[in-house]
């Protein structure tokens, strides 16, 4: 019995040493919210830029980039990442980027209902991103009439 414990004991210890704790480090931003204010990010990549652009622009915010961005202009570095985050309850999105060179989804990765991917900056230069959401309830009968909605966004790469 004492062999078996022994045995069993053991591989769990090496497993738990080998495992080291997530640290999580917050930076304060500015933006929409009070001045001060610290972003947490939990389980996002560390290429996730955590500080604040030249000019009064922002970086992507830690949980994705959302419909109250709306005409915002971020600032990233090459590498950076961020999910786009429009939603899919009402409108169904078609997504553009104007320089693919600047900034491109990621293919084949799997993101949270709601998404429309994830973007990386590839290089130095500036892209715009627009979405156009057409209703959804368009595709019921009678079609409804309500307006299509479009939705921008500019990249700044450095």
């Amino acid at each position: 019995m004492k062999l078996r414990f022994t045995l069993l004991v053991i591989p769990l210890m090496l497993i738990a040493s080998a495992c080291e704790p997530l640290t999580v480090q917050t930076q304060p931003i500015q933006g929409p919210g009070p001045i001060g204010a610290t972003v947490e990010p939990v389980g996002m990549p560390s290429s996730v830029p955590t500080e604040v652009g030249s000019s009064g622009q922002t970086i992507p915010p830690v949980d994705g980039i959302t419909l109250a961005d709306n005409g915002r202009t971020f600032v990233m570095n090459v590498g950076s990442i961020f999910l786009l985050n429009l939603g899919m309850d009402v409108y169904d999105w078609t997504v553009e980027v104007d320089n693919q060179s600047v900034l491109s989804r990621e293919k084949n990765v799997m993101v949270i209902r709601g998404a429309q991917g994830i973007y990386q900056a590839l290089a130095p230069g500036q892209a715009v991103l627009t979405a156009t959401g057409d209703p959804l309830c368009r595709q019921s009968t009678p079609a409804c009439a309500m307006p299509s909605m479009i939705f921008k966004v500019t990249i700044i790469v450095q």
